[in-house]
């Protein structure tokens, strides 16, 4: 993560120079990574794709280098929660 308000610029400048998308910052996204659970754990990371997973949420910058990565939230979890 840019720890520098000179490195957020940077990553800005990257955006609209490539992009032409003016003050953005990093491009989020997130996706479900299907997993093996052991017999009878339960439902906690059940989808509703009838598919046991856990949910990667990223944030990349103009290079798609990863700023920020987070694994492990359970696909019951709104958007906004895993945010």
């Amino acid at each position: 993560v840019p720890r520098t308000e000179a490195e957020w610029k940077e990553i800005q400048k990257g955006f609209y120079e490539q992009w032409n998308f003016p003050q953005c910052l990093g491009a989020l996204d997130g996706k479900q990574i299907n997993i093996r659970t052991c017999p009878n754990s339960g439902s906690w990371y059940y989808n509703y794709k009838q598919r046991f997973s856990i949910v990667l949420l990223a944030v990349v910058d103009a290079d798609d280098k990863f700023l920020y990565v987070d694994i492990g939230c359970n696909e019951r979890a709104s958007d906004g929660g895993v945010f």
